[in-house]
């Protein structure tokens, strides 16, 4: 049987995809790709907080919301705390995003990014990943 913890680095390595398709799209700057940007970027987060997870040893939920999986973190990781309406603005953006309506502006895919760049930040530190850094 495949311990658990042996999938933390094909998870980190999904979400270090996911932030390089933003980095690609991010190089185009166009308003039409903002929301592509926004979205990678929470799944760039998402798949962070459920490697940690999984390499403490807890069952991971097929959800999408970041508050929620940053809150059963801080539950098992006293290292780990983040403020909720950032992960709230980061996961709104990205579902608000797919839908049509709705348009992320420059102001919000920069504050964002922001968002997810330090989140991605510390997420990399806990999981000892952060020296894999270019």
């Amino acid at each position: 049987m495949v311990e658990p913890w042996s999938a933390v680095p094909e998870w980190i390595a999904k979400a270090e995809g996911d932030w390089e398709a933003m980095e690609i799209l991010l190089t185009r700057n166009t308003p039409g790709l903002r929301d592509a940007v926004v979205f990678h970027a929470q799944q760039c987060v998402e798949k962070l907080l459920k490697a940690r997870l999984i390499q403490l040893g807890q069952t991971v939920d097929k959800i999408h919301d970041l508050a929620a999986l940053s809150r059963q973190l801080e539950a098992v990781d006293g290292q780990w705390s983040w403020d909720g309406e950032e992960l709230a603005d980061l996961s709104s953006g990205a579902v608000l995003a797919r839908y049509p309506g709705f348009e992320t502006s420059s102001e919000e895919q920069a504050e964002l990014v922001e968002f997810a760049s330090n989140l991605r930040q510390a997420l990399r530190i806990l999981l000892g990943s952060e020296q894999q850094e270019e």
